[in-house]
């Protein structure tokens, strides 16, 4: 079973994202699907900690949220659908890049010598 702070965390977050989708000029669909991509993510990585996780989840959720309907939304007509995929690679496809920068050869990747 799940701590009661944790219980409490997911039902905080859960009421804001639905409080959100009601404000005038928000995509509902878009926010719920945002929130959901970013809590798969979230639930999914288990080595972090609670402050990482938090912090994945809200750059997740704005992420899915702004970028998922914008990019994908020529291909994905629904905008919910668009947004879970959006919040649920972008910290994913994020982190891989700054790690594959980090271990970038440019010497090697420009034909330089050894």
């Amino acid at each position: 079973m799940a701590e009661p702070s944790t219980t409490t965390a997911v039902a905080t977050a859960t009421g804001l994202a639905a409080l959100v989708g009601w404000l005038p000029g928000v995509d509902a669909n878009a926010v719920i699907g945002a929130f959901c991509g970013a809590s798969l993510f979230v639930i999914s990585a288990k080595d972090l900690g609670m402050f990482e996780r938090f912090a994945y989840l809200v750059i997740s959720l704005l992420i899915g949220y702004l970028g998922g309907p914008a990019v994908l939304g020529q291909w994905i007509a629904h905008s919910a659908v668009s947004a879970f995929i959006g919040a649920a690679t972008a910290v994913t496809a994020g982190l891989r890049a700054i790690e594959g920068v980090k271990t970038l050869d440019l010497k090697s990747l420009l034909g330089g010598r050894k």
